[in-house]
């Protein structure tokens, strides 16, 4: 891990603590410190308002467009400031996000009903914040918290696709084309992100694009993939047609 530096004394954020990472980019005495790192985020305001429209009223799918802006919002925060307090609205960021389809799944699977799929993922959520927290009381890399929530998504996936009411309905297995789209783009998003934690794709004085703006770009498209992939289930009763899609409730063998 390189190492962290401080903000020169007097700008903005000087007295802050500072995060437990440094990206390449080099920080600005500015309000924006980073503005690569920084802007990039707004991609996923835009996904989020695409998203909140294209879910025409259902409320499950919108999870995805809420997850979208905290996301937006909460890594604008941490990347202008350069500060540890952002850091953390950061990652609860990254939690909304990632729980968005762990909790879409967990419907599908059966493991969450209807009326229970909005206090599910403030749960969810709020589980992911504590563990961060008391990862960091450890000194632990709290990054480690989002890897494993991905984990948890893939073997969602994988569970869901090898239950019995596929194989005895085949009509009724789901597209992937989006969810395995989502998952490539996300290991060339991590690969990007690597390469500059790494230094290996670094130019601390491009101030357009590096690779953990990249980061952002692509997750915000994966966020939005995953959305699509979702957007096929009768989550709300109904789906776009009118009429229920998949049965919600998987069996298993």
């Amino acid at each position: 891990m390189h190492m962290i530096t401080p903000l020169e004394v007097g700008c903005p954020w000087s007295t802050w603590a500072r995060p437990n990472v440094k990206w390449c980019e080099h920080n600005l005495c500015a309000f924006v410190t980073t503005p690569a790192n920084t802007w990039s985020n707004m991609l996923y305001c835009f996904f989020a308002w695409v998203m909140w429209n294209e879910a025409k009223g259902r409320r499950h799918l919108q999870l995805f467009a809420v997850a979208s802006m905290m996301v937006g919002v909460t890594s604008f925060a941490y990347h202008a400031s350069y500060t540890k307090f952002f850091q953390f609205f950061d990652f609860v960021g990254m939690f909304c996000f990632c729980m968005a389809s762990i909790t879409l799944n967990a419907r599908r699977s059966g493991h969450c009903q209807k009326d229970q799929v909005m206090h599910f993922y403030a749960i969810g959520v709020g589980l992911c914040t504590a563990a961060f927290l008391m990862i960091a009381m450890l000194s632990l890399p709290v990054q480690v918290t989002v890897v494993v929530l991905i984990t948890i998504t893939g073997g969602q996936e994988y569970w869901l696709q090898t239950s019995a009411i596929y194989a005895q309905n085949p009509h009724m297995r789901p597209s992937m084309q989006h969810f395995y789209s989502a998952f490539v783009l996300l290991f060339v998003a991590f690969g990007c992100s690597m390469a500059d934690v790494t230094r290996v794709w670094c130019n601390p004085d491009n101030h357009v694009m590096n690779g953990h703006s990249m980061w952002h770009i692509l997750t915000s498209i994966v966020l939005y993939l995953l959305f699509k992939s979702h957007k096929q289930f009768a989550y709300d009763g109904k789906n776009d047609g009118g009429q229920e899609l998949l049965p919600i409730k998987v069996q298993t063998v």
